[in-house]
């Protein structure tokens, strides 16, 4: 859970902002006529240069839809419809498509989520490393395999898997490969989703440390999106907390380990799988997400919540500072240690 040595002495040494994120609001709809689903309802963040910003929060509340629309790569049925996505100084929330090829990859890259399924069956793991480096003509034509066997073995595989099909690698061995084509032309911002769903928990560790290493080697900022509470802790210096498209808690990885302020990120906690406890003493949140076709007026949060009052459920708590870099979106926040 603790930062690296290198990751505090890259914070330390520059407050320069890589990725300054305001207001994003990404929308899905079906066909012409059909209530839009608000997948990310104004959302707020920003990511320094070098540091890892863990997101968290149940399936379905909109922490991959941001991730995609970071890089645009949404799906046919999704549009950004308001917001500002500033990358290096430069918004390209908006940018038209034959531009943001430029940024994809080269300055924005993407581990994407069930990556062990990503790759195209018909051609070798090494030719679809070597897709960015083509793209992006990062390095000559000459030296792209070279170039990729020593990608391999930045993520502890052979040279020679290069040479292999999709369908003759373990999970982890794909999963490592997917990292190895993302981080082809050293992008400044990686965003892992979901990195490590589908491998063992042995599999899982080992990709978790390769991360933070090639972060120090690379010197990346990095976006993590996951459901894994732990997983998150692990990697992150500051973490959002995101629930019903929206976030409702950001703060330091260990502030928010040690000290919740919103129910949610509490109940999140408290249904961690802990070996040395027994199983009944794993909570479990009631309910589930609000259909983000037609969310709640007041908080999102609140038909779960033993907190909620009439003030919950008729006003939307905006997220407002209650410490040191610790924000909530909770009207009740000085209640949660008693949960």
């Amino acid at each position: 859970m603790s930062t690296s040595k290198q990751t505090q002495d890259r914070r330390s040494s520059t407050d320069e902002t890589l990725l300054s994120v305001h207001d994003l609001r990404t929308y899905y709809q079906e066909g012409e006529g059909d209530v839009p689903v608000r997948a990310v309802d104004g959302v707020d963040f920003e990511i320094a240069r070098g540091e890892t910003y863990g997101l968290v929060g149940e399936s379905g509340c909109g922490k991959s839809t941001l991730g995609l629309s970071l890089i645009r790569a949404l799906p046919p049925q999704g549009d950004i419809v308001d917001g500002e996505i500033r990358f290096d100084g430069r918004e390209i929330g908006q940018l038209p498509k034959s531009e943001v090829k430029d940024v994809q990859w080269a300055d924005i890259s993407m581990i994407y989520q069930g990556a062990q399924n990503a790759f195209n069956p018909v051609k070798t793991v090494g030719k679809q490393i070597e897709e960015p480096l083509r793209i992006h003509d990062t390095v000559p034509e000459g030296e792209r395999e070279a170039r990729v066997a020593e990608l391999l073995e930045m993520v502890n595989l052979q040279p020679d898997v290069a040479e292999q099909y999709p369908h003759e690698l373990s999970g982890g061995m794909k999963q490592r490969a997917a990292i190895a084509m993302a981080i082809a032309c050293e992008p400044d911002l990686l965003i892992a989703d979901e990195p490590t769903t589908a491998l063992d928990v042995i599999v899982q560790a080992e990709v978790l440390n390769m991360l933070q290493r090639l972060q120090d080697e690379l010197e990346f900022g990095m976006l993590v999106i996951s459901h894994n509470l732990a997983a998150i802790m692990k990697l992150s210096d500051r973490i959002g907390v995101m629930y019903g498209g929206k976030l409702v808690e950001t703060a330091p990885s260990e502030t928010l380990y040690e000290a919740p302020r919103h129910p949610y990120t509490a109940r999140l906690l408290q249904s961690l799988i802990d070996p040395r406890r027994p199983p009944d003493q794993v909570e479990t949140i009631e309910g589930t997400p609000p259909d983000l076709r037609d969310p709640p007026s007041g908080c999102r949060f609140a038909e779960r919540c033993e907190l909620a009052t009439s003030e919950c459920t008729a006003t939307e708590p905006p997220l407002e500072p209650v410490g040191k870099e610790h924000e909530t979106a909770c009207f009740h926040h000085d209640k949660v240690s008693e949960l």
